[in-house]
């Protein structure tokens, strides 16, 4: 190193000794001043709780006396003996109404007046009630009034020494100031031999940290000491690392949270927009989602003036595959629907369009049906879904389900397991058609709800209208599930062929 350098090392050296000199000193001045300053107001203020605390309890022990004919002889004893066991307090008075003293240890002063404060530097305490407190020169001063029924017949002064307080304050003082020179010294010391040892590692880790602050995340720092600064770089340099994966990080959720909220907003679409309610019937239907997207599909298909398809499907697995799966059903469907086709040969078809498309372990399960709304008959067929469940005047019963998913078999072996079943509505009859996800709700403790209380539920109000019988079976589950959030996506339809209106039972 050139003298230059050795002239300029010790420059530095020697200006930053006296600026952490001055800093230093500085610093433990107002940290003494301000620990002084506290240290006093706290020790004033618990020395002045404590004195309220034994005040109010002698301006009660001398509520009895005052009233009596010579207070002053019961009065003596009670002021000894509270001076005795205080040693802080100086003196107590007990004045009358009119301010004449009535208690004090000297009996000579009794029924003397009591002269005013000559000045007083109020204090501010908590619990302080209608007493006063203020300092008087190095005394603190307490007044407590003496009450007997709610009013006032007396006055308790008391007088204290601070004298123990300034006594702690002062030593506190002393150590602060010997604290505060021993810290200035050593941080002199430290600071010239680091300058002097580690000025060129203090400019490399400044260059590198500069291009990290200008945005170069790639760059590093290079500094080989073994000290602190090295491992500041090392520790400088992992946040960069960090920092440059989790910017990539950060690029990728962002593309991928628009991707979710453009699947989200598909599937809405893909999803009923508005239940077109057939004539001479009620239709109301709820969808929860588990994730962002599901793989729930339910749909009400009008397919001419008297028939209406209805459906409920359910893909496993949960997420943008089930979404994609899903919709691809719906457009089989909305394609393959007709009023004179078969439930069964509607699903058949649907899932021959499915095939190749379904990867492996996925499926769809599915109830598919066709209401007449002249005739009052529902025909429909489960390919392994839910079983649905008819109520009404005569009660609630689970029609029958059966069937293999899509997705899983050889369309042979898929079209034998397909039925194709019929039931017949009533007035006030009703059908709901629902996925797992209503009746495998998890408590907090994993247990599932089951099918037995959402029938026991829909029998209670099958009376009511489709939409408070949703909101029923919806809270149901929401009792059941408590703060549980909903471990399946969740669908339900209620159709109701003309509605009684009734309370709804809870």
């Amino acid at each position: 190193m050139s003298d230059r350098k050795l002239q300029f090392h010790g420059r530095l050296a020697v200006q930053l000794g006296f600026a952490v000199a001055l800093v230093t000193g500085l610093g433990f001045a107002m940290l003494g001043w301000f620990v002084v300053a506290r240290e006093r107001d706290t020790l004033t203020r618990e020395f002045t709780l404590r004195l309220l605390a034994e005040t109010r309890s002698l301006s009660f022990a001398a509520a009895g006396p005052l009233l009596r004919h010579d207070p002053e002889l019961e009065l003596h004893p009670v002021i000894l003996k509270a001076l005795s066991e205080t040693p802080d307090l100086i003196d107590v008075i007990v004045l009358d109404a009119e301010g004449l003293v009535q208690g004090h240890r000297d009996l000579q002063r009794v029924d003397t007046a009591y002269p005013p404060a000559p000045s007083r530097i109020p204090i501010q305490a908590p619990h302080l009630g209608s007493g006063a407190a203020w300092l008087e020169d190095d005394e603190l001063v307490i007044e407590q009034p003496i009450l007997h029924l709610g009013q006032r017949i007396g006055q308790l002064v008391a007088r204290a020494s601070r004298a123990g307080i300034e006594a702690t304050v002062s030593k506190a003082q002393q150590h602060l100031i010997l604290l505060g020179a021993g810290g200035t010294l050593v941080a002199i010391a430290v600071v010239l031999v680091l300058v002097s040892m580690h000025l060129r590692a203090l400019t490399a880790l400044r260059s590198g940290v500069l291009r990290l602050g200008g945005g170069d995340l790639s760059a590093r720092v290079h500094v080989r000491a073994r000290n602190e600064l090295g491992l500041f770089a090392d520790l400088v340099n992992r946040m960069a690392s960090g920092l440059e994966k989790a910017q990539s990080k950060l690029i990728q959720k962002e593309r991928l949270d628009r991707e979710l909220e453009i699947a989200q907003e598909l599937q809405s679409m893909l999803l009923p927009q508005v239940l077109r309610t057939p004539g001479g019937y009620d239709v109301a239907a709820h969808y929860v989602p588990a994730l962002e997207v599901s793989g729930d599909y339910y749909d009400v298909l009008h397919l001419d003036g008297r028939y209406v398809g209805l459906v409920t499907a359910d893909v496993s697995g949960k997420g943008v595959p089930g979404m994609v799966i899903m919709s691809m059903l719906r457009t089989a469907l909305h394609a393959l629907a007709h009023p004179e086709k078969d439930p069964k040969q509607v699903l058949v078809e649907a899932a021959r369009m499915l095939q190749g498309s379904v990867r492996p372990g996925m499926f769809v399960t599915c109830v598919y049906g066709v209401l007449d709304t002249l005739r009052h008959r529902f025909r429909y067929t489960s390919a392994g879904h839910c079983a649905p469940a008819r109520f009404g005047v005569s009660g609630v019963e689970l029609l029958a389900a059966g069937g293999k998913p899509l997705g899983l078999f050889p369309e042979a072996i898929f079209e034998r397991s397909l039925h194709v079943h019929e039931v017949d509505l009533d007035s006030g009859d009703g059908l709901l058609l629902y996925t797992d996800g209503l009746v495998e709700a998890m408590d907090l403790n994993g247990g599932q709800l089951g099918v037995e209380p959402i029938m026991e539920r829909l029998d209670r109000n099958r009376a009511c209208q489709a939409r408070d019988i949703v909101a029923n079976l919806l809270h149901r589950v929401d009792v059941h599930r408590g703060t549980r959030p909903h471990s399946d996506d969740l669908t339900l339809i209620v159709v109701q062929r003309s509605l009684v209106h009734a309370e709804v039972t809870s």
